[in-house]
């Protein structure tokens, strides 16, 4: 599954070897899902979630194809999300190699999820360390989207380094804890923390798989506009208990908002990047508490959305400000265009 080494150049080599490993397990991963069943495996993970066979198939690909790449030093999953050492030395992988999975027998689109980080364990560190994310959208088309340093910009060196040895570069200096919440009370002021840094220094970029096995890059610069009337409102159930959760959504359908729900948040991500705006809200409640892992999900996709010029929030900050504690963390999210998350906020705010 060839990507052009064209498209890595200007990245540090370490890193194009780690995404072009990605480029190659998400092509394995397509031609698995052609044939894939959505039979129960009979086991759990670790966070208790009954586990598809191909949910284990394509969670053990990832490991081996990321083990045999000598960039990677470790790596760890939504299945098994202790960090496991690899035998290479520069990044570390975090992945959900399946998201979406439950809702595969209805033949929806379900995705693979890559946060990359650099040097060793990510937790300690909030979201913004991430050298780059990607993910991958399973549906008629093969999508690859990742947002990647740009070339001759800001690649893992002084600030990334830092970041890899504990030290917190100036702009993740509000540390957050691993529930959303400012530890030091301050986090009032940035939580819909502006993605200008992140959007100058990362690029998003599109590739479709070819019939050929081989990458096309079909759209660079994907952005994200700041307006928009496209919403996806996930754990809808919290809003029988979250009454500003419940009032925002009842104010998107009375502007005749158009819904774009999937019950997949890779799909649901992917069309505000296809489509250029809209919004993806998560919030909670005490009856509905949040879900999504930060580690393998949030803050990947946090990343890419911030790249692309959109906003991210947990309603106390930016989800790129939240340490991560350990890889069990969950988190409220809402992502997609700035002005939608910003009215967000006090449903994001009420659980």
């Amino acid at each position: 599954m060839a990507l052009d080494p064209k498209h890595l150049q200007g990245l540090e080599p370490e890193l194009a070897q780690v995404l072009s490993c990605v480029a190659t397990v998400v092509g394995d991963i397509s031609a698995i899902l052609r044939s894939a069943g959505s039979d129960y495996s009979g086991s759990t993970n670790a966070f208790g979630d009954e586990q598809l066979e191909v949910d284990v198939q394509v969670d053990r690909l990832i490991f081996e194809r990321l083990a045999s790449c000598s960039a990677v030093q470790g790596a760890g999953s939504e299945e098994q999300p202790e960090i496991r050492s690899l035998p290479g030395s520069g990044y570390t992988v975090v992945f959900d190699p399946l998201d979406g999975s439950s809702i595969m027998s209805a033949n929806f689109a379900v995705g693979t999820i890559f946060g990359i980080w650099p040097g060793g364990s990510p937790v300690g560190r909030a979201g913004r360390h991430q050298a780059a994310a990607a993910y991958a959208v399973y549906g008629p088309q093969t999508i690859l989207v990742w947002a990647k340093p740009r070339a001759g910009g800001l690649t893992p060196g002084a600030a990334h380094r830092a970041a890899a040895n504990g030290d917190a570069p100036g702009e993740a200096a509000a540390a957050v804890n691993g529930n959303g919440n400012s530890a030091n009370g301050n986090g009032s002021s940035h939580m819909c923390r502006s993605s200008g840094e992140i959007h100058a220094s990362h690029e998003v970029q599109e590739y479709i798989l070819q019939a050929d096995g081989t990458w096309r890059l079909q759209r660079s610069e994907l952005g994200i506009g700041p307006v928009s009337r496209t919403f996806a409102p996930a754990n809808l159930r919290a809003a029988g208990a979250n009454a500003e959760y419940a009032a925002l959504v009842r104010r998107w359908i009375e502007a005749a908002f158009t819904l774009r729900y999937t019950g997949g948040m890779v799909p649901d991500v992917h069309h505000i990047l296809a489509k250029g705006s809209g919004v993806f809200c998560n919030p909670c409640s005490e009856a509905a508490p949040a879900k999504l892992r930060l580690l393998f999900e949030c803050a990947p996709l946090a990343l890419i959305v911030e790249a692309a010029g959109g906003s991210s929030t947990t309603g106390q900050c930016s989800v790129l400000d939240v340490v991560v504690r350990t890889p069990n963390d969950r988190s409220k999210i809402c992502l997609g265009s700035s002005q939608l998350v910003e009215d967000s906020l006090a449903a994001m705010q009420a659980a």
